[in-house]
């Protein structure tokens, strides 16, 4: 086994990825059914997007290259990504793919993504989900659990998107969510599809959109919804009954 510490620079359409190894690493070179493989402990990308202010951390236990492929197998990876230099979302998972050729990242079991949105936090659960550098977006097509600390929120896969200026729009499809009342007169909802933009409070709540507690019920075509003042904002083709 050898001991190296060295830095690795390429090139690629995106922009500059920096490469860096722990000096402690150890980097092992060996031969399973006559392919070659390369693995190195705790490796660190930095990324930089060029002509964005958007940049990337990535780093992991151990990652494992097939020789003369732009491929990585990450254990236990972390990535970060950050705006104008401001830590802006993080994940972390069991493993991970890196593909540098097509500049993607998938994240597989136990998949935990932190979301900064205006001085607070949206914990996000799924088991599998993708980061497309080329479009600056997050996607997931398999059950999904969103908390923060207004709502508990349950769905069938969700859409991360960022526009040139750091704004994130979040869409949930097929959600149900529960949300705690001071009174003790909880608040639940579903709909095909929410849609959540971090420059506002508002959940805008798109086909069989639904809200009830215990007194009555809402149904509407749209509803569009304040998660923190709890109330609707305002509706579209709606019908409203009492419990």
């Amino acid at each position: 086994m050898k001991r190296v510490s060295f830095l690795l620079f390429g090139f690629i359409s995106i922009g500059l990825y920096l490469f860096i190894y722990d000096p402690n690493s150890s980097f092992k070179e060996h031969e399973i059914t006559q392919t070659q493989f390369f693995s190195v402990i705790k490796p660190i990308w930095k990324i930089q997007v060029q002509n964005t202010k958007d940049s990337y951390e990535l780093n992991s236990l151990k990652a494992l290259q097939e020789e003369n492929k732009e491929v990585f197998l990450l254990d236990e990876p972390i990535f970060k990504t950050y705006w104008e230099d401001q830590s802006k979302n993080s994940a972390s998972s069991v493993s991970a793919v890196f593909d540098l050729g097509n500049e993607m990242l998938m994240m597989t079991n136990n998949v935990h993504l932190t979301i900064s949105v205006k001085n607070e936090k949206i914990d996000l659960f799924t088991k599998k989900l993708n980061f497309d550098f080329k479009k600056r977006s997050v996607t997931s097509k398999n059950e999904v659990e969103l908390k923060n600390s207004f709502l508990k929120l349950e769905g069938k896969g969700f859409e991360l998107n960022q526009d040139k200026n750091g704004q994130s729009e979040l869409t949930l499809t097929e959600v149900y969510f529960m949300q705690d009342n001071d009174t003790g007169n909880n608040l639940y909802g579903k709909a095909d599809l929410i849609i959540y933009k971090s420059s506002s409070d508002i959940f805008t709540m798109i086909g069989s959109a639904q809200i009830k507690d215990e007194s009555s019920v809402i149904n509407a075509e749209e509803i569009e919804f304040n998660f923190k003042t709890k109330n609707i904002v305002s509706s579209k083709k709606s019908k409203i009954t009492k419990s």
